[in-house]
């Protein structure tokens, strides 16, 4: 089996349905109702899922089928889990500006900016919520070295970089490929670096590393 780890936002799913040959249909919140990148997941964080009790996994996985050749997604952080019991793990990894960047803005576009919460904020408050959130983006979900492991930044899949294309050019993915950046156009705005959300993702990098709150003009 295969074991795919991700945190949220960083389309497991798109890679689920790519390694499966499947199709699978559109969640509102963006993501993909893939079986197969649901089964591993015994919860989440808002930044990284490195807090949990890996017996919970194991005993998770342990009701899939015999037979299921199949992914197995999970938000866990494999650091914890034993690999050796799968044939193959693929790691995405946000250890990179730019991979942190475009997991927050998937993350803000698809969830956060649409919640009811968001939609009452005006001026300031608004800011002061972007950039708090934002915080939480930060925090890499760094890769793991072992001899079963590949890890991916999740900017080479959104790049589409040679990294990527390496890791999955003996599957037909063209099709996943297409849905994917229509669903995520946002990512691909010539203006997406100088766009209000990354702008808060500065700010609240600039908070966290100088401890000291960013002034506005």
């Amino acid at each position: 089996m295969k074991l795919i780890c991700f945190p949220h936002y960083t389309c497991g799913g798109l890679l689920c349905d790519i390694f499966e040959q499947k199709f699978s249909s559109v969640r509102i919140d963006g993501g993909l109702r893939s079986f197969g990148h649901s089964i591993g997941k015994i919860g989440d964080s808002i930044d990284v899922y490195d807090d949990y009790d890996p017996a919970v996994f194991y005993k998770k996985i342990s009701e899939v089928d015999s037979n299921y050749s199949g992914c197995i997604g999970t938000h866990c952080h494999p650091g914890k889990i034993d690999l050796d019991q799968f044939n193959d793990v693929v790691l995405i990894t946000t250890s990179t500006y730019r991979s942190k960047v475009y997991r927050w803005i998937r993350a803000y576009h698809h969830y956060f900016s649409v919640t009811e919460e968001w939609k009452k904020l005006q001026g300031i408050d608004r800011i002061d919520k972007q950039r708090e959130t934002a915080k939480n983006y930060i925090k890499p979900f760094n890769p793991v070295k072992h001899k079963n492991v590949t890890n991916i930044e999740f900017s080479d899949i959104v790049e589409n970089s040679e990294n990527f294309q390496f890791l999955i050019n003996k599957f037909d993915y063209a099709a996943h490929l297409d849905r994917w950046r229509q669903l995520n156009d946002f990512l691909y705005d010539t203006n997406l670096w100088w766009s209000a959300p990354v702008q808060r993702f500065h700010e609240a990098e600039f908070e966290n590393n100088l401890n000291f709150s960013y002034r506005y003009e």
